[in-house]
């Protein structure tokens, strides 16, 4: 693979690690979803550092195995280093399981090598103590080797003092074996400066990924707002091709409502009737220009509640009264089957019937003459389920997760769509600390239901006042 390809897929790596943090942002937080990601990887970069030192350890068992036979045994001092190899093994392997199990603390940054750091320097005495001035020397390649292991081993854990803190724990391990052996100051000093130099190159590593990650941010950052103003735009469309359809219609018949009234002579039935269709339609714009206040008050967080305890049966009363003419006008029957013993509600009464017109009203559009409403409430789950069901044709299950959606998001074509009422009643829902969903079968209707917290209980979310 090319150097361009590699970073092309470094690159695709960091973009998508930036996306899955930028989606999880506003439920927890940019910063702590980053924090989260720097934890994750430093974990896994304290993995790869514990696979790599299980045969670094094996290596200086075996080597002092060989430094430390004389005359086919084992001295004690060769004996000392197998033990501290052994021990720095089990040490090894016990880190290495328990980070493969997904354990991390961030205290591990500085522990872990100065473990590796008191292993190593105890293993250097022991065999420069021991040994004769020339086999030090051979002993001195081996220490350098392992200082720049502990030296390099800071870049993965991503923390700037971690490495410095490898770096210096190397130097100083150098150092004194340089002194041991007797080497030469100079090229003690030279040695030292190079496992140094390595030391602060890798201690870099976090403050690239830094510079990488911002740079990210800020262009997915930049990206976001243009998609937000895009959608923005879109939204104000929409809200244009509304009032531009909806309000053109009742304009329309209140226009020529009026016009007939002034220009022709008009018996008093026949007047009346062009007066009620001028209030009908007056109704239709106040409805939809409600509707729209409504969605602007949900989006800046105003919308009021006025709770306060009310009977269960009072409800469902209320609503057969107020949409019982409405489903009478199309043939259509609704019914209400309130639970005995039920338990009364905190609620705004009036928001509560406002989600109750618009899923009935939703319901009186979708159901032939002849069909059936029923608006049920029963107890489960320490609140109150209300239930709104119809014998309509159902909804496709492909348009299910968008029944709630803003702006008649289902098909334009079809002007019955399911618009605003319902993206307002799963907003109200909402605001009293319940739940909406619906459950739908093509030719078997349609059930909405909601719940509502029993008298007492504080909505988990509070709105504002309007």
């Amino acid at each position: 693979m090319s150097s361009s390809d590699s970073y092309d897929v470094l690159a695709a790596s960091i973009e998508r690690a930036l996306r899955s943090g930028m989606r999880q942002a506003p439920e927890e937080g940019l910063s702590a979803a980053i924090q989260r990601a720097l934890l994750e990887e430093a974990r896994l970069g304290e993995l790869s550092i514990a696979a790599f030192r299980i045969p670094v350890v094996v290596f200086c068992g075996l080597f002092g195995v060989a430094i430390g036979t004389h005359g086919g045994s084992l001295t004690n001092d060769g004996l000392l280093v197998v033990v501290v190899a052994l021990v720095w093994a089990v040490w090894s392997v016990g880190l290495l399981v328990a980070l493969r199990g997904g354990w991390y603390r961030l205290w591990l940054r500085h522990a872990v090598p100065i473990v590796d750091a008191t292993a190593i320097a105890i293993m250097v005495a022991v065999q420069s103590l021991s040994l004769a001035p020339a086999p030090r020397r051979g002993v001195f390649g081996f220490v350098v080797a392992l200082c720049a292991f502990l030296a390099g081993t800071g870049g993965p854990r991503l923390s700037r003092s971690s490495a410095q803190l490898s770096g210096v724990l190397a130097v100083a391990i150098v150092l004194a074996a340089a002194h041991a052996v007797e080497l030469n100051l100079a090229v003690a000093l030279l040695i030292a400066a190079l496992i140094g130099i390595t030391g602060l190159v890798v201690g870099r590593s976090p403050t690239l990924i830094r510079q990488v990650v911002t740079h990210g941010i800020g262009q997915m950052h930049i990206t976001r707002r243009y998609e937000e103003a895009q959608e923005a735009i879109a939204a104000r469309e929409d809200v244009l091709k509304i009032v531009s359809h909806d309000l053109r219609n009742p304009l329309s018949t209140i226009a020529m409502a009026s016009s007939l009234m002034l220009d022709e002579e008009l018996t008093p039935d026949i007047r009346a009737r062009q007066l009620r269709a001028i209030k009908r339609a007056g109704e239709r714009m106040n409805r939809l220009v409600q509707d729209l206040l409504d969605v602007a008050k949900l989006e800046a967080g105003r919308l009021a509640l006025k709770t306060q305890q009310v009977d269960v049966a009072a409800i469902a009363a209320e609503a057969q009264d107020t949409l019982g003419p409405i489903a009478d006008a199309k043939s259509i029957r609704l019914t209400t089957d309130v639970a005995p013993g039920l338990t009364a509600v905190q609620v705004d009464p009036g928001r509560v019937q406002q989600i109750l017109s618009n899923l009935v009203g939703n319901a009186v559009k979708f159901t032939p003459a002849g069909g059936r409403i029923s608006i049920s409430a029963t107890s489960g789950d320490g609140a109150v389920q209300i239930a709104v069901s119809d014998t309509g044709p159902g909804i496709p299950a492909d348009r299910l997760d968008q029944v709630f959606g803003r702006f008649w998001q289902a098909d334009r074509a079809d002007r019955r769509g399911l618009g605003l009422g319902l993206a307002i009643a799963k907003a109200i829902v909402d605001a009293h600390g319940g739940r909406i969903w619906v459950e739908s079968e093509e030719g078997n209707g349609t059930t909405f239901y909601f719940t509502l917290p029993p008298a007492g209980a504080v909505p988990d979310r509070q709105q504002g006042s309007s």
